[in-house]
């Protein structure tokens, strides 16, 4: 027998249909190594609590891609382990998950951070006796698509990735481009209930993981990426690959241990907006538009030179009110890779080299570097509030090494760290106000960072 459930009744949002411990025991479904142990295509509104699923390549298979798939997922308080995925749907008319206040482990190496891909973890999972590249034993614990989902509260350990939005392109409905067919809209206003809007991930302790914590590739409107506690990462804990017109917004999150850097974006990856993060480690934008940076604490674990590291096509992508740790003798400290600044926007370069556009690519994006912070705020009139600071401004983080191949693949835990603020530290009172971010702040402003001084620790990972 395949030992899969197949659901077929549908609840409704007042009543769902329940599959919930009675709170007598552990309640387990065993796959027995099976392909899916759930599958709820069919099925909207079922709701599960409190049980454990276990030994399966897909713990609840929730949609196919131009298929099928269901709404109203509920999953609260339950454990999932030795599985490939936990939850998983990438039909496009999926919508209103809530998936809070549960436990994802996956089958990846529970002891080293191993990447899988670059020289870097060639060289670290040579020394570590790792096989490079690693096994993708297990995928991903979260995967969506469609809008309205909530994904909160849960832990999530030992996977390649670890909650995503299904990495799809242009999304389901009218796929013409040109306003005869899709109107001013895209894709048309009839196949809006199939874009990928209004996705909440917030408060998840999140660890090891080959590539990164939080995917939001695909995303087009309305992605709220929250209070996370993102530790040790292989590749870009922040992941934009690309953004399909934003806003993506990237709100007081911690990443520490991510050797490859912070961010990921790519293909013009437009309108991801980083406001009061703690990243320790470098950013780099690879190819991005609209994209702003505010309020951030960044210092560097020198994956790279600089510490900031922008390609737009936009040269109305900002950033001020950070603060920044210099790699000492760097090459240089900041790049700036964007249109000649007396264009507002050049996308040339992007639509020639996709094909959307066979023009000569005649136009050069001009490359920028700033060896002080000085000269690249004064050059590019960006970061001109910004402030220059070290670890000594936490109450106890260690600085890694890149480069210290024997650091970076161990496995960090916050209870051994203590992102807070020193009172009285160059970051305190430095921030600027934006409504609905720093509201509360003590003090005679908000302060940089994830962390507001004096204010209660977010809980991260699952409530009891």
């Amino acid at each position: 027998m395949e030992g899969t459930y197949y659901l077929f009744a549908n609840g409704t949002p007042q009543k769902p249909i329940v599959i919930k411990a009675a709170g007598d025991g552990e309640v387990v479904f065993d796959g027995g190594g099976n392909f899916n142990l759930f599958n709820v295509k069919a099925a909207n509104y079922n709701y599960f609590e409190g049980l454990t699923f276990r030994n399966t390549q897909i713990a609840i298979w929730a949609g196919t891609q131009f298929i099928a798939g269901s709404s109203g997922l509920t999953v609260k308080h339950s454990r999932f382990e030795n599985i490939n995925l936990g939850i998983f749907t990438n039909w496009a008319g999926s919508s209103n998950f809530t998936i809070l206040d549960n436990t994802f482990i996956g089958r990846d190496d529970p002891v080293h951070l191993s990447g899988w891909n670059g020289a870097l973890w060639k060289k670290v999972d040579d020394a570590a006796g790792i096989k490079f590249p690693p096994t993708l034993d297990s995928y991903t614990a979260v995967r969506l698509y469609g809008g309205g989902h909530v994904v909160a509260y849960n832990y999530i350990a030992h996977f390649h990735d670890g909650i995503d939005i299904e990495t799809y392109g242009d999304p389901d409905g009218n796929t013409a481009r040109d306003t005869a067919a899709a109107g001013p809209f895209y894709p048309a206003r009839k196949d809006w209930h199939l874009r990928p809007v209004a996705i909440d991930f917030y408060n998840n302790y999140m660890t090891n993981f080959h590539d990164n914590a939080v995917e939001a590739d695909g995303g087009m409107h309305n992605i709220r990426i929250m209070r996370n506690m993102m530790l040790n990462s292989a590749s870009h804990p922040f992941c934009n690959q690309p953004e399909l017109g934003g806003p993506v917004y990237w709100i007081r999150n911690i990443v520490y241990n991510a050797p490859g850097g912070s961010t990921r974006l790519t293909s013009g990856s437009a309108g991801a907006v980083f406001l009061n993060n703690t990243i320790l480690t470098e950013t780099s934008a690879g190819s991005s538009a609209n994209v702003h940076w505010k309020n951030n604490l960044m210092l560097g674990q020198n994956s790279q030179p600089a510490i900031l590291a922008v390609t737009t096509y936009t040269n109305y992508s900002a950033s001020d009110y950070n603060g920044f740790r210099l790699n000492p003798g760097a090459a240089y400290a900041f790049q700036c890779t964007s249109p000649e600044w007396a264009r507002r926007e050049d996308y040339r370069d992007l639509l020639s080299s996709t094909g959307a556009d066979q023009s000569p690519a005649n136009t050069v994006l001009t490359v920028r570097r700033y060896a002080s912070l000085p000269e690249y705020s004064s050059a590019t009139r960006q970061d001109l509030h910004l402030v220059t600071l070290d670890y000594d401004i936490f109450q106890h983080v260690p600085m890694l090494n890149a480069q210290d191949l024997g650091s970076i693949q161990k496995l960090y835990d916050a209870k051994d760290l203590d992102f807070r603020l020193k009172p009285g530290s160059a970051a305190t009172d430095k921030g600027a106000v934006i409504p609905n971010v720093t509201d509360g702040y003590s003090g005679n402003a908000p302060d940089m960072g994830a962390l507001e001084l004096g204010q209660p620790m977010p809980h991260y990972g699952p409530r009891s």
